[in-house]
Order: C-alpha cells, then structure tokens, then sequence
C-alpha cells in the first residue's frame, strides 16, 4: 500500500501489525529538512514499511518527529543515522577527542550538538554537528537509540559491498543541495567530500573537478550514482554527456523487502536500508 500528500510518502506491506512492533527493528535517517524511517521484521529479516517526510525548515521537522506516533512504539531494536550534516574525517592516529569541537571550526561557524563515530575500516573518526533541538527531540523519544553518521555507513558499506573493484570508483550520492563523493580505489578510501550544490550544472561542474584532480578518467572508470537521482532526468543526462561508465548502485543483495517496497528505487536511500548492517 503506498499513500502519499504534503510532502510525505509512506510504503506499508498489508499486514503489518503495529501492536507487534517488539518483534521490529526501527531505522531513522535525518537530514536538516527531512526525515525517513522503516521498520524491519526482525523474524524474516524483510523490510515491510517505510516513510519519508519533506519539510522546508528544521522546526518544522522537529515538530514532525513529535508528532510521529510510529516512532514512539515498543521496537526490538533501532538505529538513527544523521545526513548532510556538517561533518571532517580525522585519522584516529591525528584524532583527539577533547578538540572535536575545534574540528568543526575549519567546516562550519556556530557548531552545535557534536558527535563522533568511528570508522573502522578505514581507522579514522567522524565529527559531526547536529542542531540541540533536533537531538534532543530525538533523545526524549528513543532514548536508547544507536547513532551513526551516515557517510560512516556510506564508507564502510561500499568498502564491503564493491571490495571487488580494484581500479578507482567513485561514487556520488546526490541530495537536494549538495552531493557527496567518494572515490575509493583497491579496498581504500583515498577521497570524500560534500559540495553544496543548486543546480544540475553544479553536480556536473564539481564532479568533473574532482575527478581532474584524482586523476580519474571519465571514459574508463566506474561511477556509481546514489540519492535524489533517477535515468532520465536532468542530473542523470547531463552526467551521462561526460561520464560513460555510469551506473546506479545498488543496496547488498542480502536485505529482503516486502512486495509494496520494492517500488523504492534502489539506489535512492542507500544508508538508510545499510544501516542495519554497520551499526
């Protein structure tokens, strides 16, 4: 069943039954404007509901997640990953905690709330900062509820998941304003990094800039495109005029969705449906 208005969007298996919620696992995804989330079987290991929701300021999304009952249930387990958030990769031998502030100096004036992952394939720390509001909001409805940034799952899934590939790959996860790229070549990450972004002109412009400075060839190496993307449109044809090798990831093979799911396009919520893997 999929419903849908004002910006929310929801995908439901027939039978899923709301007083049974301890046998599910709950996945979140945040980003400043928006919020997604899905529940897991956890007997069947299958994904059977999932929604988004769009909002055009971060009170707003907070007032959602408020009043979002289906987050206030009794879940097995859950998990929150935070996106396109101001955030710097540190190498743990470079690492200090007690500076995870000064950190984000370099990235963004005004931090608020700051987080750490670690990023254990490929030995360095995440720092992040997050709005009060929003993490406390979060907090007071699932106070036990595991954290990760969502390019830590990014990285360490598609560390796991194209390991095969030995040459340089870059993948490109494509948001509203901004895109991440991450380039990673035989096993390590060698590149990542968030461009704000307005237009399909920009996405183009900073990938091939990139992709100069990497030494990547356009015509040869593989890309992987991500997020708010589909073949068509205008972020799709502009890309494939200059990068032959392209193709649309995908998540691993070993998450199972309910038949009213696989209407998801694959590749478009790639951390949250991950999330259960690398938390």
């Amino acid at each position: 069943m999929v419903t849908g208005e004002n910006n929310i969007i929801s995908y439901s298996s027939e039978n899923v039954n709301l007083h049974n919620t301890e046998k599910f696992h709950l996945s979140i995804e945040i980003s400043p404007l928006n919020i997604w989330y899905s529940f897991l079987n956890t007997e069947n290991l299958e994904y059977i509901f999932f929604k988004s929701i769009y909002t055009s300021e971060i009170s707003e999304l907070i007032s959602h997640i408020s009043s979002e009952d289906k987050l206030k249930l009794n879940y097995y387990s859950s998990s929150i990953s935070y996106k396109n958030f101001p955030s710097t990769i540190i190498p743990n031998k470079l690492f200090d905690k007690e500076k995870k502030h000064k950190y984000l100096d370099f990235v963004i004036e005004g931090v608020e709330s700051v987080k750490t992952d670690v990023i254990h394939q490929i030995d360095s720390s995440i720092v992040y900062s997050i709005n009060h509001n929003l993490v406390n909001s979060i907090h007071q409805i699932l106070p036990n509820i595991k954290e990760k940034n969502s390019t830590n799952i990014a990285i360490s899934q598609l560390l796991r998941q194209y390991s095969h590939l030995k040459k340089k790959t870059s993948y490109l996860f494509i948001n509203t304003n901004n895109i991440e790229i991450i380039v990673i070549e035989n096993g390590k990450l060698i590149f990542q990094n968030f461009f704000k972004v307005s237009n399909s002109l920009d996405i183009l412009y900073f990938t091939l800039f990139c992709f100069d400075q990497l030494n990547i060839d356009p015509n040869k190496n593989e890309v992987f495109l991500f997020g708010e993307v589909e073949k068509g449109d205008e972020n799709y044809s502009l890309l494939y005029d200059y990068i032959r090798n392209i193709k649309f990831g995908e998540i691993s093979s070993s998450l199972l969705f309910n038949e009213e799911l696989n209407n998801i396009s694959n590749h478009k919520y790639f951390t949250l449906f991950s999330q259960l893997l690398c938390v």
